[in-house]
């Protein structure tokens, strides 16, 4: 039992990882990004590969192209992938 553990953790590890290495270059390259255009939208909340941005309405077409275009873009892969994104008032909303 220990080993079949041990065996799921060494092979889940480079994937988590590396999903972990995306999601805070990502989060580098959206707060530059932010900066550089001084947007008034601010990210307040990181979880595990969900950001939850405070956005300024008259920004959010704006937010949501740097967002997955940073997303996507934060290591470049073999794969694809994919940015589903979802908005509303409070997080409950934006998850519907």
């Amino acid at each position: 039992v220990v080993r079949q553990r041990d065996e799921r953790i060494a092979i889940n590890m480079p994937v988590q990882g590396t999903a972990a290495d995306m999601i805070k270059i990502a989060m580098i390259d959206i707060y530059n990004e932010f900066s550089k255009k001084k947007l008034k939208s601010k990210m307040i909340l990181q979880v595990h590969d969900e950001l939850v941005f405070d956005c300024e309405k008259s920004e959010l077409e704006t937010v949501k192209k740097i967002v997955h275009n940073k997303m996507k873009n934060a290591i470049k892969m073999n794969v694809p992938i994919e940015v589903e994104m979802g908005e509303g008032i409070n997080w409950y909303e934006a998850h519907a």
